[in-house]
């Protein structure tokens, strides 16, 4: 006879035996195996059922958008809002640390300012006193909170975060840079955001001869925000690392992520092949592969934060990485770019090194590219753009006003660097001057102020041409990206909690073909 392990389905037989069985040389058993030869295939129609189900749920889940299904998606992510919160508050409310800790602190900080002790709290008065220390306490937490949060919002949602960088973080290192050469000193200088004292002259000490206008000094004064904010950008990319991981530890997979990987594979553009890169590099290099694509302005980094997730890193190896990276690395790295741009004696230095390369070009080309020149006109440009983005209090334009209102010839010089200045002011004043007087007063200007930090800035103070074909679009491409970002947070919050519901349903039905068995 021929050897048992030779028979047609023999091998899946012999896999399927105890370990008390046992075949002899020619092939025969000692006793009869008690497992069946049905057993296997009922597993692969169970398997396949499960499967089937999970690709049908995973299938409807693709429709559970706003576009799609926005009654069902609306209920979903309301569903899942009430649960972060209820999950937070209880969380907090069950700390020990809130009890033993926080409810004390908060008590004694209302009791001293309300009662006991509110000269702690008095602000400062610009160049005669600073601040008491309850007050400078209080604004340390104001200012961090300030920046803290704009780098959320920077990061969050996906790549679809808005440009906080672009539109305050920046314009404030041109504002500090800019008040330093105005004052000829950093000593004494206020380069904190949200200070009613913020680069007021009166507060500096000497000497005031530019000695002191280092880029060493300017540097310093402004990278704790830059720090600060850096910090937020790095929390921001928590929600793919944690949404992917959720979805690895539920057994499930992170179909956003599948989903970017097989389109990412499908596509040969530069951005789908960085893409891939990420994943590859962070796969393979761990924390230190984190922390380089984290130290640079990485478009692709939301691929990072999925992949570790997918990955099961831990978390505060991934959150560590990622924060030394944009906190430390990155937003100083920005700092050193923007102080010597913004400075005069910086970019000096700089023009100089730009006439070598123009003079060594022009010595092999024979022709004079001029590039200082050009170099020049686009940082006066971006000077510019940056200028009308910085935020100030609207007390600041009337100073050394003696009546306390902007004419329009005074509005003029608010725009000089500008072009067509004085077209520029019309439209300023025909927007603000609600008294018709001709006139901008303090209350008018007010009026403008953000209500956000309570500031202006001459860009938000220029209502703009109103025939602006341009304008009027990138106004409309501002708020297409505010409303792709928070649509994108509620789709991807009503999608996974649809996902915990689909599991459930898998479960269930594992639960009844396990005891069909």
């Amino acid at each position: 006879s021929s050897d048992l392990s030779e028979r047609p389905g023999a091998q899946g037989l012999l896999a399927n035996m105890s370990s008390k069985d046992k075949t002899t040389k020619g092939g025969l058993r000692t006793r009869t195996p008690e497992p069946s030869r049905a057993a296997p295939k009922d597993d692969d129609k169970s398997k396949d059922a499960v499967e089937a189900l999970r690709e049908k749920l995973a299938a409807k889940r693709a429709d559970i958008t706003l576009k799609k299904a926005p009654i069902t998606t609306l209920r979903l992510f309301s569903i899942s809002a009430v649960e972060y919160v209820i999950y937070y508050v209880r969380t907090i409310l069950t700390s020990l640390i809130t009890w033993l800790v926080a409810v004390p602190l908060l008590a004694l900080y209302l009791a001293a300012k309300l009662h006991f002790a509110p000269e702690l709290f008095e602000g400062p008065v610009c160049g005669q006193k600073a601040g008491a220390l309850g007050w400078q306490i209080e604004f340390a937490l104001i200012e961090a909170g300030w920046w803290l949060i704009l780098g959320i919002l920077s990061s969050v949602g996906f790549g679809t975060g808005l440009h906080s960088g672009m539109m305050f973080l920046f314009p404030h290192v041109l504002q500090v840079v800019t008040a330093a050469e105005s004052c000829h000193t950093t000593n004494g200088l206020i380069a904190w955001y949200q200070h009613p004292c913020k680069l007021d002259c009166s507060t500096t000490t000497g000497p005031f001869d530019d000695s002191t206008v280092t880029f060493w000094n300017l540097f310093m004064k402004v990278t704790v925000p830059c720090m600060v904010w850096g910090f937020g950008t790095a929390m921001g990319e928590l929600p793919p690392y944690l949404v992917s991981k959720a979805a690895r530890m539920s057994g499930s997979t992170d179909d956003e992520f599948a989903q970017e990987m097989e389109d990412a594979k499908t596509k040969t553009d530069i951005f789908s092949r960085m893409k891939l890169w990420t994943v590859n590099f962070t796969e393979k290099h761990g924390f230190v592969g984190i922390f380089l694509l984290a130290s640079w302005p990485n478009a692709a980094f939301d691929m990072c934060g999925m992949c570790c997730g997918y990955l099961m890193m831990p978390f505060w190896t991934f959150f560590i990485a990622t924060a030394l990276g944009k906190g430390v690395v990155k937003v100083n790295g920005q700092a050193v770019v923007f102080v010597n741009l913004f400075g005069s004696r910086a970019f000096a230095v700089l023009l100089k090194g730009i006439d070598y390369v123009n003079g060594f070009v022009t010595s092999l080309a024979g022709k004079d590219f001029d590039l200082s020149s050009k170099v020049s006109g686009l940082r006066s440009k971006l000077l510019a753009k940056f200028q009308q983005q910085s935020r100030f209090a609207p007390e600041k334009i009337f100073q050394g006003d003696d009546d306390g209102k902007l004419v329009l010839s005074e509005i003029e010089n608010l725009y000089a660097n500008q072009d067509e200045p004085a077209t520029i002011a019309k439209r300023v004043l025909a927007e603000w001057d609600a008294d018709g007087d001709q006139a901008i007063c303090l209350a008018e200007a007010q009026a403008a102020a953000s209500r956000t930090d309570g500031k202006v800035s001459l860009s938000s103070l220029d209502p703009g041409a109103p025939t602006s074909f341009l304008k009027t679009c990138w106004e409309l491409f501002i708020v297409g990206l505010v409303l792709f970002f928070v649509v994108s947070i509620v789709n991807q919050m009503a999608a996974t909690k649809q996902a915990e519901y689909d599991e459930a349903e898998v479960e269930e039905l594992k639960k009844k073909e396990s005891k069909k068995k």
